[in-house]
C-alpha cells in the first residue's frame, strides 16, 4: 500500500509525512533499483587511488534496499567496513528497516535517526557517503522555474553539502544520486567554500509506462516500456574542479545553461521532485 501524493509538494520536508507514509509502505525505490547505478560506483571507487572505504554513511535510505546493498557490497564498501550506518529521518522507516535487516548483516552496519541538514557526526568521519533522491527532496519548491530558485532551497541545498563535506575525511566520496541534471547542480557543487573535485556519469532505467517501481505512469498503457536518465554525482574531498567556473552572488544561480534543459515527465511522484516544482 501506497499513501497519497501530498497536496503540496513542501510536505515531502516534513518528517511526519514520511512517518505516516513509512507506516504502510513496505518499499519504494527511487530513481531505480541499487543495480542500476552499482556498477557505476564500483568502477568509480576501484579506479580511485587508496583502499576501499572503511567507514560508510547512508543518508535518506528510507525503505529502499540500498543502505543495505552499499554495507554488502565488497567493491564499495571495502567487503566488511569498520562502520557502515544506514539513516532517515524518520524514527518509524529506521526501526522498520533495522528488524528487517535483523541477523542478516554484519555486526559492523546500524542504523540511526539522523537529520542530513544537521548530522551528529564529527569532522571528518567517514570515507564514503551515500544518498539516493535524498537531496532532490530538498528542491522540491525549487521556485518559478529552474533560473529563479527559491532562496530558502539553495540554503537547504548547500546547508547539507556543508554536513556532507565537513563530516568527510581527506579524499572521501560523497556519492549523490539524483535526476538533477549537471547545467543544475553542478552550480551548488561548485559554490566557493568547497574543496572536491566533482565528477558526473549517468544511467537509464527501462520500466512500465515509464515507472521507476514498475507501476505504470498516468496516460502510460500497460506493457509500454519508458527510459529515463539519472545521474551520479562524485564528490572527492581534497581540491577544486578544473569546471568550476560557475559564479554565485549571495545564494543565487548566475551562470549556466541558458536553453531549454528540463526533464520529461517522469513517473507521478519523480515529477513533483523535478527542479523547479513549486506549490
Amino acid at each position: 500500500m501506497m499513501m497519497g501524493i501530498p497536496d503540496k509538494t513542501s510536505d515531502y520536508l516534513s518528517p511526519e509525512y514520511w512517518n505516516e507514509r513509512f507506516k504502510t509502505e513496505e518499499a519504494y525505490e527511487w530513481l531505480g533499483s541499487y543495480e542500476n547505478f552499482a556498477p557505476l560506483i564500483r568502477d568509480y571507487l576501484s579506479e580511485s587511488p587508496g583502499p576501499p572505504p572503511q567507514s560508510v554513511l547512508v543518508v535518506g535510505n528510507g525503505n529502499s534496499t540500498m543502505g543495505q546493498s552499499v554495507a554488502q557490497d565488497a567493491r564499495v564498501a571495502g567487503g566488511g567496513p569498520a562502520a557502515c550506518c544506514i539513516t532517515d529521518i524518520s524514527p518509524v522507516v529506521v526501526a522498520k528497516s533495522r528488524d528487517r535487516s535483523r541477523g542478516g548483516l554484519s555486526s559492523s552496519v546500524s542504523w540511526a535517526v539522523c537529520d542530513m541538514l544537521r548530522m551528529p557526526y564529527r569532522d571528518s568521519s567517514f570515507d564514503l557517503i551515500v544518498e539516493k533522491g535524498a537531496m532532490d527532496v530538498l528542491e522540491v519548491d525549487g521556485g518559478r522555474d529552474p533560473w529563479n530558485p527559491n532562496p530558502l532551497s539553495l540554503q537547504r541545498m548547500h546547508r547539507w553539502l556543508s554536513e556532507a563535506h565537513r563530516t568527510l575525511a581527506d579524499s572521501g566520496v560523497l556519492i549523490s544520486i539524483s535526476f538533477a541534471q549537471p547545467h543544475f547542480r553542478r552550480l551548488l557543487y561548485d559554490a566557493e567554500g568547497y574543496t572536491w573535485i566533482v565528477e558526473t556519469e549517468s544511467y537509464t532505467t527501462a520500466s512500465a509506462g515509464g515507472a521507476s517501481d514498475g507501476r505504470v505512469a498516468d496516460g502510460g498503457e500497460e506493457g509500454s516500456s519508458s527510459f529515463w536518465e539519472y545521474y551520479v554525482y562524485y564528490a572527492r574531498k581534497g581540491g577544486r574542479s578544473p569546471l568550476s567556473r560557475h559564479q554565485r552572488e549571495g545564494g543565487a544561480i548566475t551562470e549556466g545553461c541558458k536553453e531549454d534543459c528540463t526533464h520529461e515527465i517522469l513517473d507521478s511522484e519523480d515529477f513533483l521532485l523535478h527542479i523547479g516544482v513549486d506549490d
